[in-house]
């Protein structure tokens, strides 16, 4: 019997967009980090209405390349492209998300890590064939993107938010209590 021939085409072809909807937003995923460590998010905030150019002038970056990761931007729908005038729009609704002013609700964060996974791709890979595994020290950038979360998650809402749910713990801290911090460390 083929196997071919008693296939769903519908489903089929549903699954195989599916595939290809997943294997785009994984690229987009990358350029989005790309512009949270270049701070193109940050200014593109700053300015709203941009040229390839004129962001690229007010980053201190290559314009061809601030132009392509725009275009790339756009082709995801985290920012708008107009025709006339010629210029790109950053959403205050998408801006909410992806700049740092925003603190724990910036999400461009947390898209570092694909890039750092995807880098010991290989070295997994060899592991499911002569079993093993992959040090801490294959994940180059690991501890940096990970510093970066915890200070946005944790450090962030350290005063405000988590030492007040320690009956008291504010108020001696503020007359001197003496403390010992075991374990944090970002490099």
């Amino acid at each position: 019997m083929c196997s071919v021939c008693a296939m769903d085409s519908a489903k089929a072809e549903g699954f195989a967009e599916s595939l290809v909807d997943l294997i785009n937003k994984g690229a987009l995923s990358v350029m989005i980090s790309i512009g949270h460590q270049t701070g193109l998010f940050d200014r593109m905030a700053e300015l709203k209405k941009f040229t390839s150019q004129s962001l690229a002038d007010y980053s201190g970056l290559n314009e061809r390349y601030v132009r392509e990761w725009l275009k790339a931007m756009a082709a995801g729908k985290i920012i708008e492209w107009s025709s006339e005038p010629a210029e790109f729009y950053f959403p205050s609704e998408h801006a909410a998300f992806l700049t740092r002013k925003h603190g724990s609700d910036n999400m461009a964060l947390y898209t570092q890590y694909i890039p750092v996974l995807a880098s010991v791709e290989q070295s997994i890979l060899s592991c499911f064939y002569q079993g093993g595994g992959v040090p801490y020290s294959a994940y180059e950038r690991f501890h940096e993107v990970m510093a970066e979360d915890s200070g946005q998650t944790i450090l962030a809402p350290l005063l405000d938010q988590i030492l007040p749910l320690i009956p008291d713990l504010t108020q001696k801290l503020a007359t001197g209590i003496e403390v010992m911090d075991i374990g944090w460390r970002s490099g």
